[in-house]
């Protein structure tokens, strides 16, 4: 590839005006290459059509039909229905979010073509908010050749068709041959590890053919795929041996523990500390005691008492009268953390900031005169932290809650927050236990801990596994569940593609719930809500003034109700066995409280689906989980969703690939002395090297 491809500004391709540029930006996409290397996270088979009767429940389909009739309802949450046939059967249709013209376009007679997740909603087959087409007849369009590839938009406002028109058209803007291009795919041809050059493995992922084996493509064993993932790992590689010759080279704040204020911070606690967080705590002093910057990993099931174990790290910064910043992935956790943490040192007298993205400018005035002061010893916000405008004075300690949601780049910028030569130490937090192998091969020095203890009087949640045809069972449970005082999480997850349907799915099930109870008070909350809404609901069920909180996945992490008993997942099947274990973990938080979790799947399960579910129901252990996620290669990413952020890896999963390690490793070293190559995979995959001082 040229350099016009590396260095120009994406607005050069066409179709990409302002508007579409600043959409583009919230995804990260700034050049040409960056939209090249924004890879599908899934993909849709639209080369064919299935008949109506044909169809199961829970998967996804395209069908082909005549418009019947359509209508807007209004009672209860306002909605557009339409019903189709293509003779062997009926489908209904359902839209929450749509305009006059959508409704009018409509015209009983007109042929169209829907794409999307089929669900049985009391006998009737209902697609919520499909992708469609309206056509006469005679102007039927053709079907596609190839797979459509579906793209994380986040909270971007570009459409899925926008952003494929972009990036088909960087595709194509690709040149068939460049130098250093061919020399990278040379070695990889010498190294046995893939034929196929850059530019066609790019060509095959964005539009693979019907021909290019759609399981494969799915399971991401297709060579296109492999080729990519290699690449992306070695580069990783590389780019952690240039962290940790810089880190090397860099002094960190020698932090003297006190033996006095952590006794004093024990007495203070409502509850008695684990002998595994008091060993976890020794080893972080011993690292804050030192001039080399501590790198430490904290690995605990979920309730294990991470979020203690940092506390004190971060009391003895604070009297060596240094700061601390405690980054959160969330406001929610932000806020809870901030609860807690006011309450765990209200003994002492050290200065708690919170700050996120509803912060008021005047007290982000106060917060940032204390942080540049140095008077505010914590300072504990979500990615508002990163600004700019936010200065710290003698920031000591970067505390991640949740690492794998923040990525090296994010990292990068709060470390810049200090002195040139000064490294604070970072210490990262997970629930997600990822095995030491893959934490020392692609963390490098990172050193890691573990909680294996839960607090006591936790008792492990029982869990089982139920037909979505059987929901109507449920109600009677919610409702001896409320009635004897405790709450109830219903989970609605996303399904297949599209950004919006599991808020779509949400404001169903709310309707559901509320139709067929008249004693639950039922509560929502999802991304399409304002904050100040969601706020308001969250704190209202935190209350105990809702029954049952309706909601996404927007609760994995840092909704802490200890009164909430019951975990209910909707379409479980379509998760991996670490998110499904991060949510159970949600309930049962309260003192010896017996919780539940219902596993709810639609359709048939699969036999990779149907190992999950049993591993759920078998084992409330955290690190087993995690054993059994990486024999069975689901898609339960062990270290987080990409779309989420994550480790910022776009293709490649540390536990489904951790059969390359061994082959990136062998041209990491290969291409370590080749600058102008190490240059270019490190601009397409992490982007400038002097932002992996943060590591990985």
């Amino acid at each position: 590839m040229t350099d016009y491809l590396l260095n120009k500004s994406i607005e050069n391709i066409k179709g990409v005006g302002p508007k579409v540029k600043t959409q583009l930006q919230k995804l990260g996409i700034e050049t040409i290459q960056d939209a090249l290397f924004y890879l599908p996270k899934s993909y849709e088979n639209r080369t064919k059509l299935t008949k109506i009767i044909d169809i199961e429940p829970g998967n996804a389909y395209q069908i082909e039909g005549e418009i019947l009739e359509s209508k807007v309802y209004y009672p209860g949450r306002r909605a557009f229905f339409a019903k189709i046939t293509d003779g062997t059967g009926f489908i209904q249709i359902r839209l929450f979010f749509f305009s006059t013209p959508q409704v009018k376009a409509f015209v009983k007679g007109l042929k169209i073509r829907i794409y999307g997740v089929v669900r049985d909603t009391g006998g009737k087959l209902e697609i919520f908010h499909p992708s469609y087409k309206i056509f006469n007849s005679n102007q039927r369009p053709p079907l596609d050749n190839t797979l459509t590839p579906i793209y994380s938009i986040g909270s971007s406002k570009i459409t899925q068709y926008r952003l494929r028109s972009v990036i088909k058209n960087c595709v194509k803007a690709m040149p068939v041959e460049n130098s250093n291009e061919k020399k990278i795919d040379e070695t990889f041809l010498k190294n046995n590890v893939s034929k196929l050059s850059i530019r066609k493995s790019l060509e095959t992922i964005h539009s693979p053919s019907i021909k290019d084996e759609i399981l494969k493509i799915k399971n991401f064993s297709h060579p296109a795929q492999k080729r990519l993932i290699v690449e992306e790992l070695l580069t990783n590689l590389i780019g952690v041996k240039i962290s940790t010759s810089r880190i090397d080279k860099m002094i960190s704040p020698k932090v003297e523990p006190s033996n006095e204020v952590f006794e004093d911070f024990k007495e203070n606690l409502p509850f008695k500390l684990t002998n595994s967080q008091k060993l976890v705590i020794d080893e972080i002093n011993l690292d804050l005691n030192k001039t080399k910057p501590m790198r430490r990993l904290v690995q605990g099931d979920v309730g294990s008492g991470k979020t203690v174990v940092a506390a004190a790290a971060m009391i003895s910064v604070a009297k060596n009268n240094f700061q601390t910043v405690l980054l959160c992935p969330t406001e929610v956790l932000a806020e809870q953390h901030f609860k807690n943490f006011s309450l765990w040192m209200k003994n002492e007298t050290i200065d708690i900031a919170l700050l996120t993205g509803k912060t008021k400018k005047n007290e982000w005035e106060k917060i940032n005169e204390g942080l540049v002061s140095g008077k505010t010893k914590i300072l504990i916000g979500t990615h508002s932290v990163f600004q700019k405008r936010v200065s710290i004075k003698n920031l000591a300690l970067v505390v991640v809650d949740e690492q794998q949601r923040f990525g090296v780049k994010q990292r990068f910028e709060i470390l810049q927050k200090t002195a040139e030569d000064m490294m604070p130490h970072q210490l990262f937090m997970t629930a997600t236990p990822i095995p030491r192998t893959l934490a020392m091969t692609m963390f490098a020095d990172l050193s890691v801990s573990k909680i294996n203890e839960m607090p006591p009087g936790r008792n492990p949640v029982s869990t089982s596994v139920m037909s979505n045809r059987k929901r109507d069972e449920l109600t009677k449970r919610l409702e001896i569940i409320c009635e004897n005082g405790n709450q109830a999480f219903w989970l609605c997850t996303m399904i297949e593609e599209s950004e919006n349907l599991d808020v779509q799915t949400a404001e169903s099930s709310k309707k559901w719930l509320e139709e067929n109870s008249k004693n639950l008070k039922v509560g929502i909350v999802h991304s399409k809500l304002p904050k100040n809404q969601k706020d308001k609901v969250i704190e209202e069920f935190r209350d105990g003034k809702i029954d049952v909180l309706v909601c996404t996945t927007v609760i994995e992490v840092g909704m802490d109700v200890p009164n909430a008993s019951l975990m209910i997942i909707e379409n479980a099947e379509r998760l991996g066995l670490s998110q499904l274990h991060q949510l159970r973990g949600r309930v049962g938080r309260g003192p010896n409280m017996q919780a539940h979790c219902i596993l709810l799947y639609e359709g048939n399960l699969g036999e990779t689906a149907e190992a999950r579910m049993t591993a759920m129901k078998e084992t409330n252990d955290g690190f087993k989980i995690s054993e059994i996620d990486m024999k069975i290669r689901g898609s339960g990413e062990i270290l987080g969703t990409k779309q989420s952020g994550g480790m910022e890896l776009k293709i490649a999963d540390l536990i489904r690939d951790a059969q390359f390690l061994d082959k990136s490793e062998k041209l990491a070293k290969e291409l370590e002395g080749n600058s102008e190559l190490v240059d270019l995979l490190m601009q397409r995959w992490i982007g400038k090297k002097e932002n992996l001082i943060a590591a990985q």
